[in-house]
């Protein structure tokens, strides 16, 4: 089945390429191996061109497996796969189709006492497409999400599958790889041990109190984000979910000088909290506390653009104060600005790839013209700290400055011409960011 036009999640983006929509692996392999030029759709969560195709965007959403407990596709989704993930009891992986969404596995890993180290603050979107992208949560000590993939099935442009193990040395290159090395039919996953999260909402706090005590705020919990409207001189409210241990500590009176907030709350503030994640320090399972935004309802605000930047952790006060003076060129753009920090991890191609980060993320109007044209004022206040731009948002940089922040590019370009010397699965957004 083949359609022209869908849109990204929000929006805010229309994709060129035809939907061919396989009811199977073999007939993926097929519709690879007829077209010239092939992206893989995940959950259409990116916000540029990097899912686009000149030719073929292949939706897999046959494939993904959903858990019985969440509600059925819907906008013209593919009935979901009855194969189920497949983990190993002994080692704790788990394989499952890359078209499945981080809400699904974690329903899946939970009825068998298992979970994955971290989730982004969306648990609706594709485990594939989050991990191509560096896609991350929250936590000093908390890698990307791909920091978990011990494996990859890889659909190549002659229709073959090849796999990757952690004994591959190119698994550290096809983690972040942006879909440039195939179509992701399966990721494995190195699970852990269930364990339960608390999360208590803090705010409003002076930025110039979360400023000065930042490092103190950022570990305070397993997870912590601090978010603001940039409209005021303050952050508006500091998430902080706490996990093991700590959740026999009580928790703090106060955070940067703010207490902690008493009915639930929404990251933009004013928003209606019911598809927020449950607070006021009740703990519960790890997948329904660590994201912000609950699997079962609409995730963030809907109507939005987002951006953002990460930042090497070690440039976090002269990142911090660029970003406060983005106020002026983002007014009347921001709904909300989250400031969380993320591990370094060895994806070649990852924005944290071997450095601690901060991550500066704006969930912004959807208007993608004022948009665009406040993008370079972004740039030019986190590219003299060496900011990386999420591969997954929009951003207006110089290419040579973005290829020249990965010191594994050359490596990484190596590896996508051996699997796919054709070019297949290149598209412009590769072209001009990375080749």
């Amino acid at each position: 089945m083949n359609n022209v036009g869908i849109s990204n999640w929000s929006g805010s983006r229309t994709l060129a390429g035809t939907v061919v929509t396989p009811t199977t692996l073999d007939e993926a392999a097929d519709a690879v191996a007829r077209s010239s030029h092939v992206r893989a759709l995940g959950s259409r969560h990116s916000f540029n061109d990097i899912a686009d195709s000149e030719e073929t965007l292949l939706n897999l959403a046959h494939l993904a497996y959903r858990h019985p407990r969440l509600s059925t596709p819907t906008d013209g989704d593919a009935p979901p796969s009855s194969v189920e993930p497949e983990l190993d009891e002994s080692t704790g992986r788990v394989r499952v189709t890359g078209s499945t969404r981080y809400a699904d596995l974690a329903l899946f890993l939970h009825d068998r006492g298992r979970t994955l180290p971290n989730f982004a603050s969306l648990p609706h979107i594709s485990v594939a497409g989050s991990v191509a992208t560096g896609t991350h949560g929250s936590g000093i000590g908390n890698a990307s999400l791909a920091s978990s993939v011990v494996g990859m099935e890889l659909l190549t442009a002659d229709g073959s599958v090849r796999t990757l193990t952690d004994a591959d040395a190119e698994l550290d290159g096809a983690r972040v790889a942006l879909g440039a090395l195939g179509v992701v039919t399966a990721v494995t996953l190195q699970s852990v041990p269930a364990f339960d999260v608390a999360q208590t909402v803090y705010g409003p706090a002076g930025f110039d109190d979360v400023v000065a005590a930042f490092e103190e705020v950022s570990g305070l919990g397993y997870s912590v984000s601090c978010f603001t409207t940039l409209r005021e001189d303050t952050f508006a409210s500091i998430w902080v979910k706490r996990a093991g241990g700590e959740l026999e500590d009580a928790w703090p009176a106060q955070v940067a000088g703010s207490r902690a907030m008493s009915e639930p709350f929404h990251p933009i503030p004013g928003v209606d909290p019911a598809n927020a994640t449950q607070q006021l320090g009740a703990a519960g399972p790890s997948w329904d506390r660590l994201p912000h935004f609950r699997a079962d309802h609409m995730p963030s605000a809907g109507e939005e653009i987002q951006c953002e930047y990460l930042v090497p952790r070690q440039r976090a006060v002269r990142a911090l104060e660029a970003f406060r003076e983005l106020s002026g060129p983002l007014a009347g753009l921001v709904q909300v600005a989250e400031v969380r920090s993320i591990a370094a991890d060895t994806a070649w191609m990852s924005p944290m790839y071997q450095q601690d980060c901060l991550a500066f993320h704006f969930t912004l109007v959807r208007d993608s013209e004022r948009v665009a044209a406040a993008l370079p004022h972004l740039d030019a206040a986190f590219g003299p700290v060496e900011g990386r731009p999420h591969w997954g948002k929009v951003f207006d940089a110089d290419p040579q400055r973005v290829r020249g922040l990965y010191p594994r590019r050359s490596d990484f370009v190596d590896l996508a011409r051996d699997l796919d010397p054709q070019g297949t699965f290149t598209n412009a957004f590769l072209r001009r960011w990375v080749f």
